[in-house]
C-alpha cells in the first residue's frame, strides 16, 4: 500500500524490541545517576578537620594576670569566650566582685594557676590576699530592685 510490506507479527515484534530498549535505557539511567551521587558523596582521601578557635574577650580597665587560685567553676572555662567569677579570700571576704577567668595553666606541683582578668581597682587587694589564698566562684549579678511608691501626687477633695 504505502511501499512497506509488513504484517502484524512484525509490528508486535518491533514494539516488544522497543519496550526492551526503553527498559534497558531506564535501568541504565537509574544506575548511572545513583553511581554519580555515590561518587559525589564519598569522602575525599584528604579530610580537613576544622579546629575551632575560641577567642577570649578582653575588657578595658582590666589587667591580665596569672594567679594561683582554687576555681569552683565548671570545666568549660577553656571553651567559653568569657567566664565571669568573683574572687574571695580563704576567710570568705570579697576581694574582687567581678573578674574574668580565661584559661588554666598547667603548673608544677599541687598549685593550679589561671590566667585571669582583674579590674585595675582590685589589683592591690589581690596582692594582699595571695598569701592566704584566693578562691574563684561563679559571678552572680546583684540586681537592686527599685521601690515603687503607690499612690497619686494629686489629692481629690469632694
Amino acid at each position: 500500500m504505502n511501499g512497506i510490506s509488513s504484517n502484524l507479527k512484525d509490528e508486535i515484534k518491533k514494539s516488544q524490541d522497543t519496550k526492551k530498549k526503553e527498559k534497558f535505557k531506564f535501568i541504565g539511567a537509574i544506575l548511572a545517576t545513583n553511581l554519580m551521587v555515590a561518587v559525589i558523596c564519598m569522602p575525599s582521601s584528604e579530610t580537613i578537620i576544622a579546629k575551632e578557635e575560641h577567642h577570649k574577650i578582653f575588657h578595658p580597665n582590666f589587667q591580665l594576670m596569672v594567679l594561683p587560685l582554687q576555681a569552683l567553676v565548671s570545666n568549660t572555662v577553656e571553651s567559653d569566650p568569657e567566664t565571669a567569677v568573683s574572687l574571695l579570700s580563704r576567710d570568705k571576704k570579697l576581694i574582687a566582685e567581678k573578674a574574668y577567668l580565661h584559661e588554666e595553666i598547667k603548673g608544677t606541683g599541687d598549685i593550679t594557676q589561671f590566667k585571669i582578668e582583674i579590674s585595675n581597682a582590685d589589683v592591690a587587694k589581690i596582692g594582699l590576699a595571695l598569701e592566704s589564698g584566693v578562691i574563684a566562684v561563679p559571678y552572680v549579678e546583684n540586681k537592686k530592685t527599685k521601690s515603687i511608691k503607690r499612690g497619686s501626687k494629686y489629692e481629690v477633695s469632694l
